[in-house]
């Protein structure tokens, strides 16, 4: 009986050994993570500020990733640098991991794609992916709108020898008035010129003096380019205006012809009397006005050049002047004017002086005239050959 009793606890300790062997052994159930939770809703860089973003996120069956989302985003076509890092994640980061991590730097030249994989921190077998590629924005170039081109052609105007070309053409941000300058030769009829006009953008109408803008002919279009100045308002009477129109854009182009060299010297070298130490004396030289427009009295001379061989140095004072008090203020086209050469030989060495005098006429876009003076308010334009003027003097003790 005792052996009996013996026997059936030893079998009842192996059944308990064989039931608690099979519970270890029981696969255990993996934890269910809302995937969902997980999803970006926005993919900034530090590096730089996208224009636009376009997400496509992933799709989560049963809790399983089945197709993986994509992001493209734009960056402005200026950026200079496709090595970016992700500035933020929006999930919860207690819950959830992503790689490459906020901060990594990486590399999109190229249209480089860059997998992210946002992975359950509770249960690694779930993931969801991100394909993230970058591209710069596609900048249109602006239309442009402006005149490109304005020359007289040989073959329009059989008094030209040559066609010429406008010398500059310049736009002046902020004023509604923009110039194009043509130069050419003295003695050019400008009663009767035919011009070529090249533009962009728009469509091309033109006006003269005080008449409205019209459309621009198709065929040649012969105009008076001569200047009828009035002397109360400043401006020219005859004044040629092309306009470029765009919608509600609109550019205006003054058309000033002049000659390459309006101040015409009678002599351009001279040789004056002897002048003695400590005294000061005036000679005077004519001068034409050959040009176009009004030449403003006193325009002085822009520079003195030193052409002794042992430099002595600069005993001139020179600037344009009228030859008649009642010509006013200006020396008109084809009027005479006189040409002022001071000599100071007050406390200079005796001897040979030999200097070149140089004048660098403007012109004045505003007020349509030539001068010299240097205006914040008004542009001027240095579209002149300067002019030289050589004088030489010889210094002698003087005759006490």
């Amino acid at each position: 009986m005792k052996k009996l009793f013996k026997a059936s606890v030893f079998l009842l300790i192996i059944l308990l050994i064989g039931c608690s062997s099979d519970d270890d052994n029981t696969p255990s159930i993996p934890v269910q993570v809302d995937l969902t939770a997980a999803k970006l809703n926005d993919f900034q860089f530090s590096e730089v500020t996208y224009t636009n973003i376009e997400m496509r996120q992933p799709e989560i069956v049963e809790g399983k990733e089945k197709t993986s989302g994509q992001i493209t985003v734009t960056i402005p076509a200026t950026a200079d640098n496709l090595s970016l890092s992700l500035a933020s994640v929006n999930f919860d980061e207690s819950k959830f991991t992503i790689s490459p991590e906020v901060g990594a730097i990486q590399s999109f030249e190229g249209g480089t794609v860059i997998v992210y994989t946002i992975t359950s921190k509770e249960n690694p077998e779930q993931s969801i992916r991100y394909l993230v590629s970058v591209m710069k924005e596609n900048v249109q170039p602006e239309e442009k709108f402006e005149i490109t081109g304005f020359r007289f052609e040989q073959s329009k105007n059989q008094t030209l020898s040559s066609t010429v070309e406008a010398v500059k053409i310049v736009e002046y941000p902020g004023i509604n008035w923009n110039a194009i300058f043509i130069l050419v030769p003295v003695g050019t009829d400008l009663t009767n010129l035919i011009p070529s006009i090249d533009f962009e953008g728009g469509s091309l109408e033109y006006k003269q003096g005080s008449g409205s803008f019209t459309a621009y002919p198709t065929t040649d279009l012969n105009v008076d380019f001569t200047s009828d100045y009035d002397y109360l308002s400043f401006r020219d009477k005859n004044e040629f205006v092309l306009s470029i129109n765009s919608q509600d854009l609109q550019k205006n182009y003054r058309v000033i012809v002049d000659v390459e060299t309006p101040i015409v010297l009678n002599k351009n070298s001279v040789t004056t009397t002897d002048v003695e130490e400590g005294d000061t004396r005036n000679f005077l030289l004519k001068w034409v006005n050959k040009g176009n427009h009004p030449i403003e009295r006193n325009l002085k001379a822009s520079n003195y050049i030193d052409k002794t061989s042992d430099n002595k140095g600069n005993i001139f004072a020179s600037f344009l002047e009228v030859s008649d008090p009642l010509q006013g203020a200006y020396i008109k086209p084809g009027e005479e004017g006189n040409a002022l050469v001071k000599v100071n030989a007050n406390g200079v060495a005796i001897g040979s002086y030999d200097v070149d005098i140089v004048f660098s006429p403007k012109y004045d876009v505003n007020r349509a005239r030539i001068n010299d003076i240097i205006d914040d308010l008004n542009p001027i334009e240095d579209i002149f050959r300067a002019l030289t003027l050589n004088v030489k003097t010889t210094v002698i003790a003087k005759n006490n």
